[in-house]
């Protein structure tokens, strides 16, 4: 019986037989999964790159359909009762720049670079964050009641286009570069850009914003209403959407009528008039501060007058 008992006890070389067998197995085993499970995620990763790269190509311009409204002690209100609720409350700081006076060329051509400085919150601490940022005119821009369609860039597919601009210009004419800033500006820390010297500041506009947004089960959402009050005391609201920068223009109208539907409910509770073109801060300082700047934007029909 003992002999029956013995061979269930394999000797130490099967042993060690068995054992390299189970570990060549094994490793096999775990480097074919490891191969496999490389190319799997290999390939995920490249999908992935593949998309932001694609979503960087066409995130670089966004299509902002705007219209502007006045603003009334009872808009909060009458967002509320439409279902919209705030979303964000934050202040930044607008500077505007162009060749310098009488040289404005590209404003002029209803396209407007702007610096925005943004107050952060890092950390405990709070700080100013700032991107350069390019507003460019489409056809059909501005609609009579004050509708307005603009491309926009920022970041630095921003920078990029104010540079190419810029050197057009400056190959063909000469800019003085060495023309000061409006004293108004010269106790700020005044945004600059390499390679943009010839570019002078004609705005500088702090804001204080307050958005809403609706639910996406309301009629209207996809519309943001901003509430800004600069720093002069002057109000405005806004009622915005954005598109991407391949969105048909069947898509642009039909946001369009979607925004007008809206300012026409909220001004008519608020007992203004939804077709009157209320003038944004932009304008609103350059009437105050820069008359010859804001009689050339008018004459040019790059903005509206108010009515």
């Amino acid at each position: 019986y003992c002999l029956l008992f013995v061979p269930t006890m394999p000797p130490i070389r099967y042993l060690s037989f068995h054992m390299v067998l189970l570990m060549i197995v094994s490793q096999s085993l775990r480097f074919s999964s490891a191969f496999t499970t490389h190319k799997f995620f290999s390939g995920l990763r490249s999908t992935c790159n593949i998309k932001r790269s694609m979503s960087s190509t066409e995130s670089d311009v966004e299509i902002e359909i705007e219209k502007k409204f006045a603003v009334s002690d009872q808009t909060s209100a009458i967002l509320k009762s439409y279902g919209f609720k705030v979303v964000q409350r934050e202040e930044f700081v607008d500077w505007y720049f162009d060749l310098p006076a009488p040289q404005w060329k590209f404003c002029l051509d209803d396209c407007w670079f702007r610096y925005r400085e943004k107050k952060v919150k890092i950390m405990n601490n709070w700080g100013w964050r700032g991107a350069w940022q390019v507003k460019r005119g489409r056809k059909g821009t501005r609609d009579a009641d004050g509708m307005t369609t603009y491309e926009e860039l920022q970041g630095k597919a921003a920078k990029e286009l104010i540079l190419d601009l810029l050197s057009e210009v400056t190959a063909n004419e000469s800019i003085d570069s060495e023309h000061k800033p409006n004293s108004q500006y010269t106790s700020h820390d005044i945004p600059h850009l390499d390679g943009g010297e010839e570019l002078v500041p004609f705005a500088r506009i702090e804001t204080f914003r307050t958005s809403w947004e609706a639910d996406t089960s309301n009629e209207f959402s996809g519309l943001k209403v901003d509430i800004d009050k600069a720093d002069s005391g002057y109000m405005v609201g806004e009622v915005e959407a954005l598109c991407d920068g391949i969105s048909s223009q069947e898509d642009v109208e039909n946001e369009k009528e979607k925004i007008r539907k809206f300012v026409d409910l909220i001004t008519r509770e608020g007992e203004s008039d939804a077709g009157a073109t209320t003038i944004g801060k932009l304008e609103f300082a350059l009437m105050k501060e820069s008359p010859d700047l804001y009689n050339a934007c008018i004459n040019a029909g790059v903005i509206n007058e108010p009515n």
